[in-house]
């Protein structure tokens, strides 16, 4: 699961400042090669627009508009297109996110930075997870991560919420790179870095049950 952009309301912190939250649910196929890096163009706010989840959508239409909200500047990912719509995914560095649908014609593709060894390392953050990536020895890098299921869920927490990890090595090949931890039980996280984005994409083996790495992060 995954979280949001801005909402136009102030929920959290705020109207046009800062981020708020409007869950998604996050599929691994975010990770396909098709995704690309867009900015929003000069103008007034761009909303997001609900997906198929909900009947008619996604269209451009006040149904199916959000209050989760993007501007003039916001860099974001985007996918396959639906009329007038783009798929797109933004994050912001407290690793609050949103996916869903933009107007095409509100988003213009950039260029995507080479990805080198510095651009990979730092503190990446998600959805209820984190993942850490350091220097590692001669040509490889250093990558660990912790996560949680059930902490924006005040019942789940009472309860208990569950916990994963992982930690291992590899050599990144240009913006890809796979961590295997066989410590814990065969825990594969996939990594993909587009710009300012980390996307991740595990095989459910990380940690308890539901939790899971899959999803965007940014530092």
């Amino acid at each position: 699961m995954i979280r949001a952009a801005r909402l136009a309301c102030s929920c959290l912190v705020g109207l046009a400042a800062g981020p708020a939250s409007a869950q998604d649910f996050y599929s691994p196929d975010i990770a396909r090669p098709g995704f690309a890096l867009a900015r929003i163009k000069p103008g007034p706010r761009v909303s997001f627009y609900r997906g198929d989840d909900t009947p008619g959508c996604p269209a451009l239409t006040e149904r199916c508009r959000r209050r989760a909200y993007l501007v003039a500047g916001d860099l974001v990912l985007t996918g396959k297109v639906h009329g007038a719509l783009i798929e797109a995914g933004f994050a912001d560095g407290s690793g609050q996110v949103t996916i869903g649908w933009l107007p095409a014609r509100s988003v213009g593709r950039v260029p995507i930075p080479a990805a080198t060894r510095a651009s990979w390392r730092g503190s990446w953050s998600g959805d209820e997870a984190r993942i850490e990536i350091a220097p590692g020895p001669p040509g490889r890098l250093a990558v660990s991560g912790e996560a949680t299921w059930g902490m924006h869920d005040p019942d789940r927490v009472r309860a208990g919420v569950n916990y994963g990890n992982f930690s291992g090595e590899a050599a990144p090949a240009g913006d890809s790179m796979t961590i295997i931890d066989t410590e814990e039980s065969n825990c594969r996280v996939s990594l993909r870095l587009i710009g300012p984005y980390l996307i991740a994409a595990d095989n459910l083996q990380c940690g308890g049950v539901n939790v899971t790495f899959s999803g965007l992060y940014r530092r």
